[in-house]
């Protein structure tokens, strides 16, 4: 087997991920005022590769937070995941752009706006640009691509 080193990256898009939960699981269960009042919520946890279970990494602008959180729903899935938040069963941190349109839509509300995770969606690749005309088109398509969004 061959190992490949990916030394070369391309910031694409930046982006976050964000806290929200529909308005009528706040209105049952009250809305966060300080990140520790997570710890008194149903938070659903989505368990993904390189993240521990069950700890959200946020940014408050100034500092990184470690907090755990629990909850009764978790999932690898994250659709499934969100759409547990649609149903009112908690609060759930999804990237800004999978959700952008149902904060609009007063589907979901956004809480603790201060705080946030970094999401950055990056093009990650073995050689320069510049050596491979069909990886260079292809970068170029998805930095465009994602500019629309």
């Amino acid at each position: 087997m061959t190992t490949v080193f990916y030394n070369r990256a391309k910031k694409l898009q930046s982006n976050s991920r964000i806290l929200c939960a529909t308005p009528y699981y706040l209105e049952k269960f009250g809305t966060p005022e300080k990140i520790e009042d997570l710890q008194n919520h149903n938070c659903l946890v989505l368990k993904e590769r390189n993240s521990p279970f069950g700890i959200w990494n946020l940014h408050d602008g100034k500092k990184e937070i470690s907090l755990p959180i629990s909850g009764r729903l978790s999932s690898n899935h994250g659709e499934i995941v969100l759409q547990w938040g649609l149903q009112g069963r908690g609060i759930v941190m999804r990237s800004l752009w999978d959700v952008q349109h149902l904060l609009e839509e007063g589907k979901l509300v956004q809480v603790l706006p201060r705080y946030t995770q970094k999401a950055n969606v990056w093009a990650v690749y073995p050689t320069r640009l510049s050596h491979s005309a069909k990886l260079r088109v292809c970068v170029e398509f998805l930095e465009n691509h994602l500019k629309c969004i």
